[in-house]
């Protein structure tokens, strides 16, 4: 390959020229040094745009006034299975909490921290709950994220999701 030129450029002048294209000489130090006084260069670069892109991290919106609010949906479908059966992602055992309940204190405990009012409105979905036994969609749970509203206890789950 045959050295055809150079030029430079600053990262400031790029971004000078985002309204407008630009164009760069490229130059042979080799040839413009010869006394040939028809070398002008030996091409140009045209930028048309300079875009830049800033991937922001978490830290920088939370900096930049980001406000976070935690909010709870559980599952209460029968495709879950029968909480008061061990094998139930719902299970409540007495000695320990399940996955459900882990993962929810895991997330809890670090964006507690981000959280303005530090408070987790915690939701559920598909029960039917008394008094009439209607299926609900959205259902409060009035206690914390760990403890079921007293209506689930006496609530039917539904069958699997289809």
């Amino acid at each position: 390959h045959d050295f055809i030129g150079e030029f430079s450029t600053s990262y400031r002048e790029m971004c000078r020229s985002q309204s407008q294209f630009h164009v760069y000489e490229v130059l042979n130090p080799k040839k413009k040094g010869k006394k040939k006084k028809k070398y002008l260069n030996s091409g140009t670069v045209t930028l048309l745009s300079c875009l830049v892109d800033t991937e922001l991290s978490f830290l920088d919106y939370i900096r930049g006034g980001t406000q976070i609010n935690f909010t709870v949906a559980i599952d209460f479908t029968a495709s879950n299975g029968n909480p008061s059966q061990p094998t139930s992602l719902h299970y409540m055992s007495p000695y320990q909490l399940n996955d459900y309940a882990m993962a929810l204190r895991a997330i809890g405990e670090i964006i507690q921290d981000y959280d303005s009012d530090k408070m987790f409105p915690a939701l559920g979905f598909g029960a039917k709950l008394p008094p009439d036994g209607r299926v609900s969609h959205e259902f409060p749970l009035v206690r914390s994220c760990f403890t079921q509203h007293p209506a689930i206890h006496q609530s039917t789950y539904l069958g699997p999701r289809s």
